[in-house]
């Protein structure tokens, strides 16, 4: 960069969502698993698997991850999301896009050479897969037989497929259900190498998970999406400021990385990401001051892109089993839950525990307990009910009062001709009118 060029430095930190860190930190057990995985192939359970966790936890971030280190070890990689109608189509029209995609990630990195096995071990030498080479799909291939024509074609070249598919939660369940019946019959009957890794909310459990018509999804290997723990923000925020220039004080990062503790990456992120525009990083070092405003700050961000939305994706039984909850400070017993909720029966509440749990917004104690865990804290939920409370009319009167505005006096001047008279306010300009 010319040393006469005075524009600010990015900021290092990416609180959005899906985009990629510039430090990725707690991921790595969970991505040596899934390599592990994908080593050992079809006979292996964790060979198609599926991604649970709440918004912000880095599940889009880790499918990234995956993508890259398998085409990099001669896969051919998938990449598509549900979030909408048209799946399979992607999925089709992908398969053409993956070769190039694939020979330009292997080619920029490190060159066709280097490419090294996942299925058959990294031990075992360079894969030497020409892509360009694989068999052209006809018009009447349906999207089952083209996967199953490059999975065939991948074992004969020593290597495999990957499908990876993303926002799962949100999936058409006709499409859905088509790729759970394909995917399993070419991985798991015919035993050919196409791994599939699915991304999603964890309500899935009790929407997608528990359709009886995909029940292949229902056996996939599952991973939670874990939380970020105390030493990996402290490094994650630590390296990122130092590695882009700046500096940041012992209290401040110890501020940061307390209030960034067992919650989810994107908060993280957005912590940071504010210390570091507060601070004026680099030309001046991050001080506790400005970490303490931007904890505030990813408090508001996480209120209002993650917290709110969580909320709004709940039903009305277990959002009432939430605020009966939080009422208690966010730890009760059942039966002090089912006080709360007298006209709502025990079977209902019991099912609506295991979703909430499910979804990772409580946990049962050791003593017997419910406990909130996670962005859905007692006073979130607190703040967001009192707000809601302002519409309830439950207990108001039901009789509409009558308009206390003032009303204009009206003209009154007789009408002979149209036998009324004036209906336009006192002293109004023009002719009299009989009506408005």
């Amino acid at each position: 960069m010319d040393e006469s060029d005075t524009s600010p430095l990015p900021n290092p930190f990416t609180p959005d969502f899906g985009r990629r860190p510039a430090l990725l930190v707690g991921r790595q057990p969970l991505l040596e698993d899934i390599g592990n995985s994908l080593s050992l192939g079809p006979e292996d359970q964790g060979f198609t698997r599926l991604l649970l966790g709440q918004r912000g936890s880095g599940k889009t971030t880790t499918l990234a991850e995956i993508r890259e280190a398998a085409a990099y070890s001669g896969m051919l990689v998938l990449d598509v999301d549900a979030a909408t109608h048209g799946m399979l189509e992607r999925i089709s029209s992908c398969i053409a896009d993956a070769r190039e995609r694939h020979e330009t990630t292997v080619l920029s990195t490190a060159g066709p050479t280097r490419r090294h096995r996942w299925l058959s071990g990294v031990t075992l030498g360079p894969v030497g897969v020409k892509w360009e080479e694989m068999p052209e799909p006809l018009p009447r291939w349906s999207l089952g037989y083209h996967l199953e024509t490059l999975s065939s074609w991948a074992a004969s070249q020593g290597s495999a497929v990957l499908l990876t598919v993303d926002e799962m939660h949100a999936g058409d369940r006709d499409e859905l259900r088509r790729l759970a019946s394909d995917v399993q019959s070419i991985a798991k009957v015919k035993g050919l190498p196409l791994a599939f890794v699915g991304a999603g909310l964890p309500e899935m459990a009790h929407t997608v998970l528990e359709d009886k018509k995909m029940t292949f999804f229902h056996r996939c290997f599952r991973d939670r999406m874990p939380a970020i723990a105390y030493d990996d923000a402290w490094r994650c925020l630590r390296l990122t400021v130092e590695e882009s220039g700046g500096v940041v004080h012992e209290d401040a990062l110890r501020l940061m990385a307390s209030a960034a503790a067992d919650g989810l990456p994107y908060k993280l992120q957005s912590i940071g990401h504010h210390a570091w525009e507060l601070s004026g990083s680099p030309d001046r070092p991050v001080d506790r001051r400005a970490a303490a405003m931007a904890v505030d700050l990813a408090d508001e961000d996480m209120t209002e892109k993650v917290v709110i939305p969580m909320w709004h994706d709940l039903g009305e039984t277990d959002l009432s089993y939430l605020k009966a909850l939080s009422e208690y400070g966010g730890e009760a017993s059942p039966r002090e839950v089912a006080q709360r909720l007298l006209e709502t029966p025990s079977r209902t509440l019991a099912r609506s525990e295991r979703r909430l749990a499910a979804a990772g917004h409580l946990v049962r104690t050791e003593q017997g307990t419910v406990k909130l865990t996670g962005p859905l804290t007692a006073e979130a939920i607190q703040t967001i009910a009192a707000t809601e409370s302002e519409y309830d009319i439950s207990g108001a009167d039901p009789t509409p009062r009558p308009s206390t505005r003032a009303m204009p006096d009206r003209c009154n001047a007789p009408m002979p001709r149209a036998k009324a008279k004036c209906v336009l306010s006192r002293g109004h300009n023009g002719g009299h009118r009989s009506r408005t």
